[in-house]
């Protein structure tokens, strides 16, 4: 089973280009980042070399966050917006070496039909697709939860499952998070395995509150003996924010692991 870090989330005691080091001192090979863009890729490539670690996925970019945008895919009128920022998000795999980069569908605004939003987003996801597979970099795509982000599009993994049967593109997986099944009420585990050959990457925190393993109510005993048990290759994302200082908050694996 390979962990690595979310450093957007994780280590946040820590700038954003000491991360690398700080999340391989504790022990990750690796490490994801939410959102890049703030530091040069040249200064975060210096970073994650001199740490040694591995850079396993990041997002596009996804608009203005603090103005609510989480994406852009599913906005008509911001195509060339999704665009560029598929093209900055290409500079950043080349500069780290990433291979995996994952797209947030964004939030459908007031008076923009679902069928408008859904039409903008398959058209923008098989763009992506095509953009990022050029340069060898695979396109995800990860359904949120109905409760934290009502109006996500992708908000349920049966809306995923339909995104990705319809388009059949041959370079673009599923994101698959726990937390987000657990607070949709999915069963967690059969709706894992039921998608299994279609999963890039798997995420997890625990729930409610997003905390570590053990601060919530899965039972992450159960949770990585089944990871372990999985025909599944790829990374696992510990996307958790911390309950206290980050390496106090990593007793989880050697209680579950």
């Amino acid at each position: 089973m390979r962990l690595a870090a979310n450093i957007s989330t994780m280590f946040g005691e820590w700038v954003l280009v000491d991360r690398f080091a700080a999340a391989a001192e504790a022990g990750f090979a690796a490490v994801e980042i939410q959102f890049p863009y703030e530091v040069a890729p040249e200064r975060l490539e210096a970073a994650r070399r001199a740490a040694g670690v591995e850079v396993v996925l990041f997002n596009l970019p996804a608009g203005d966050l603090a103005a609510g945008e989480l994406g852009l895919a599913c906005l008509p009128g911001r195509r060339d917006s999704f665009a560029e920022g598929v093209a900055r998000a290409l500079d950043y795999a080349e500069a780290l070496g990433c291979r995996q980069a994952n797209c947030l569908s964004g939030v459908c605004p007031p008076g923009l039909a679902p069928d408008e939003a859904w039409s903008a987003l398959s058209a923008n996801i098989a763009f992506a697709a095509d953009e990022l597979g050029e340069r060898g970099v695979r396109l995800l795509v990860e359904p949120l939860n109905t409760v934290d982000q009502p109006r996500f599009v992708l908000n349920r993994l049966a809306l995923a499952d339909r995104l990705l049967d319809e388009l059949a593109h041959p370079n673009l997986a599923l994101q698959f998070d726990i937390y987000h099944a657990v607070v949709n009420g999915e069963e967690w585990h059969a709706a894992l395995l039921s998608r299994l050959p279609l999963i890039g990457h798997i995420q997890f925190s625990d729930c409610p509150g997003r905390g570590e393993p053990g601060t919530g109510a899965i039972d992450f005993g159960t949770v990585f003996e089944s990871l372990r048990a999985l025909d599944y290759s790829g990374w696992i994302g510990c996307e958790y924010r911390p309950s206290g200082q980050t390496l106090d908050s990593l007793g989880w694996r050697s209680r579950f692991i």
